[in-house]
């Protein structure tokens, strides 16, 4: 599992711009960055070779291998080797969704929050694009792993994409309807949160990708066993 940077998607051409689970190539060497996950691309270099056509359990045969057994045992092991990257399962029925105005969020939350979002944006030498729309809610998850509570903000595109989608479908319901989705479907989906952190921030994990699939990744990893 590997952080591969910068990758300024919007800037890409066309034949270049790739979704999760495709296959592409490109070179990339290892980032002047201490997290020992982290490499940066030649964005020249990147190829798509073939868009996905992969089954829900080769997907998950994909990321499975890199499953802690809790956030408390990732963040033992960032202690002890550094690791920076990682998917943990919520405990089974423990995970609530939340949303709450951006301004209001932790100051911590707040500085991460637009340290991604400069870092999303961040061109040299090239006319700017379009800024993104400065976030108007954070949503998050309260969940247990392991037995133990945590309280984390997602910050992934995705979820802000998603409520922009929803403002101009559903109007004055979008939170309900984002709710419903984060809050209801999402968990039933096998949700796993991929988990990492950032070059200034390398002690504390968050929230940067959901995982969900109609497979639990462990009774795949059962039947391995089996045969």
């Amino acid at each position: 599992m590997l952080r591969l940077f910068p990758i300024r998607f919007r800037r890409l051409p066309k034949d270049r711009q790739f979704d999760r689970f495709d296959l592409v190539e490109l070179l990339a060497t290892k980032a002047n960055d201490p997290r020992p996950e982290s490499y940066r691309v030649d964005e020249g270099s990147i190829r798509l070779i073939e868009t996905s056509t992969l089954t829900d359990e080769a997907k998950v045969r994909l990321w499975q291998p890199f499953i802690a057994p809790s956030l408390k045992a990732l963040h033992e092991e960032n202690r002890t080797t550094g690791r920076s990257l990682g998917i943990v399962r919520p405990d089974p029925d423990s995970v609530k969704f939340f949303h709450k105005p951006a301004q209001d969020a932790d100051t911590e939350d707040r500085k991460v929050a637009e340290a991604v979002q400069q870092v999303q944006q961040s061109s040299f030498l090239e006319e700017p694009l379009k800024p993104l729309e400065k976030a108007e809610y954070a949503f998050g998850y309260r969940f247990r792993s392991n037995g133990h509570p945590h309280n984390h903000i997602i910050h992934d595109w995705e979820v802000q994409a998603a409520y922009r989608h929803y403002k101009q479908r559903y109007g004055t319901t979008a939170l309900d309807q984002i709710a419903h989705e984060y809050g209801e479907n999402i968990p039933k989906r096998n949700l796993h949160f991929l988990m990492g952190t950032m070059a200034s921030h390398m002690r504390t994990f968050i929230i940067i990708g959901l995982l969900r699939s109609s497979l639990d990744p462990y009774e795949l990893a059962r039947q391995q066993k089996l045969f």
